[in-house]
């Protein structure tokens, strides 16, 4: 196909166009007029725009056209297939006892054999994107959703993954069900050699309903994977939705992660996302107040060493009056890691009572870890209470002293300080169990870390 590209087009970038055009009769939806449109539509928005740079305000910290100068191929069905020891391993400490309902994609693809959903009955509706799209009763509603996306036309990672989108979890939480159990999803890459996984997963939880979905992202065995996950939510009136995210992938990986998110009248939500893996990460959160009466509570902790880097970035749209959100973000970072927080929270016209508060904090444990944070209020309304805040520092010398004293070794009076500063950020994730196990792989963190 014949693009309009931008004039200083890299050898990935252009490799990205090529693939697309080799597999585009092989992608879900190909067949279909309207889905193969949408995929080309976006396809022709990353020619023009490329992978965003420093010079783009919101790209300013995390520079994707300079870290990324090779596109791997896409993701293909690995010549060893993924099985339950495997997703086992990956899971680790915590994870693997969770009692759950347990949806597989590996490799961009739904795996049926490992995923256990028996018990659901009608209360919940559980499908690959390739089904959802192949089924005449589900297509136009998969079309319209992804039409209806928050991201806005100059997010180039996101017209990327719409045009290479392999496969994906379709999730619609019956009105008025509740699931006891959470859902949880795990994207696990199998493959032996470097490949690009691009995932498109839509979540719809009916008016009353109630559930809880941990999405997990790991690498199973090679560690050269470009990953590029989009992850749509609409949360129904008076519904409410916990929405964990761990990503926990091998070091030289890379990581593009984007969440939006639709809260309708008096929904609930809580979304938190902890991170640890990966060379390269960013975590995108778009999140619109639809409807008056709506509450969500944004939380993260990312704990990083050696030279990673890991970027969040969100936007919280409140466009509809009498509606609270609260977002607290937690960074340790030891070595050489670099973390960045920007959080831009907008109160449209006509958002009167809005409530919203915004905090970032970075831990720095080594001499040359670097913490970025730009939190940002855009007000139209004038009925409001706001407010943001921003800290980085290092341990507190007074308070490790104070355990000292009391005879704990320094390095465990330091493990103490650190689990007490992301403890925070972690009791927002309400499932026992869930938080537990993150708590676990929090302290692993630490022995890894600092052995």
């Amino acid at each position: 196909m014949n693009y309009a590209v931008q004039s200083t087009e890299t050898e990935a970038e252009r490799a990205l166009r090529e693939h697309f055009d080799a597999i585009a009769s092989e992608l879900p939806g190909a067949d279909d007029a309207a889905f193969a449109k949408l995929r080309s539509d976006a396809m022709a928005r990353f020619a023009k725009l490329g992978l965003p740079h420093r010079r783009i305000e919101e790209w300013k910290y995390t520079d994707l056209k300079a870290a990324i100068k090779e596109a791997y191929p896409p993701a293909k069905d690995a010549a060893e297939p993924i099985d339950e020891n495997d997703i086992y391993d990956v899971l680790g400490r915590g994870f693997d006892e969770l009692l759950c309902y347990r949806i597989v994609v590996a490799d961009g693809r739904l795996v049926p054999e490992l995923s256990h959903i028996d018990g659901l009955g009608d209360r919940m509706e559980i499908r690959s994107l390739r089904e959802a799209v192949a089924d005449d009763d589900r297509r136009a509603w998969v079309v319209a959703e992804l039409e209806g996306t928050l991201a806005p036309d100059n997010d180039p990672v996101v017209a990327l993954n719409t045009a290479l989108m392999s496969d994906g979890a379709v999730i619609r939480v019956a009105e008025g069900a509740e699931i006891n159990r959470p859902i949880h999803v795990v994207f696990v890459t199998g493959a032996t050699e470097p490949e690009t996984v691009s995932l498109r997963n839509l979540i719809e939880v009916g008016v009353g309903a109630r559930a809880t979905i941990l999405e997990t992202y790991s690498t199973r065995r090679t560690p050269q994977v470009l990953r590029n996950s989009v992850t749509q939510v609409r949360v129904g009136a008076e519904a409410r939705l916990a929405h964990i995210k761990l990503q926990n992938q091998a070091m030289p990986a890379r990581d593009l992660a984007t969440w939006m998110v639709r809260l309708h009248e008096g929904a609930q939500y809580r979304g938190f996302q902890f991170t640890i893996g990966s060379a390269l990460s960013r975590n995108q959160i778009y999140l619109r107040f639809e409807e008056p009466g709506a509450s969500a509570h944004l939380a993260g902790a990312t704990m990083l060493w050696d030279e990673q880097h890991s970027d969040t970035t969100l936007y919280v749209d409140h466009a509809a009056p009498e509606c609270t959100s609260r977002e607290l973000f937690k960074y340790v970072l030891d070595d050489r890691a670099r973390g960045v927080f920007q959080g831009k929270v907008s109160v449209k016209p006509g958002a009167q009572k809005t409530d919203g508060k915004q905090m970032a904090q970075g831990l720095l444990l080594g001499q040359f870890a670097e913490f970025d944070s730009k939190p940002e209020l855009e007000i139209f309304a004038d009925d409001v209470v706001c407010g943001h805040g921003s800290t980085s520092g290092q341990i507190d010398e007074t308070q490790l002293f104070y355990l000292r004293a009391r005879g704990l070794p320094e390095e465990v009076a330091r493990a103490f300080l650190i689990q007490a500063f992301i403890g925070e950020a972690l009791a927002e994730v309400e499932n026992e169990e869930i938080r537990e196990a993150l708590r676990m792989m929090a302290a692993a963190w630490l022995s890894h870390s600092r052995a």
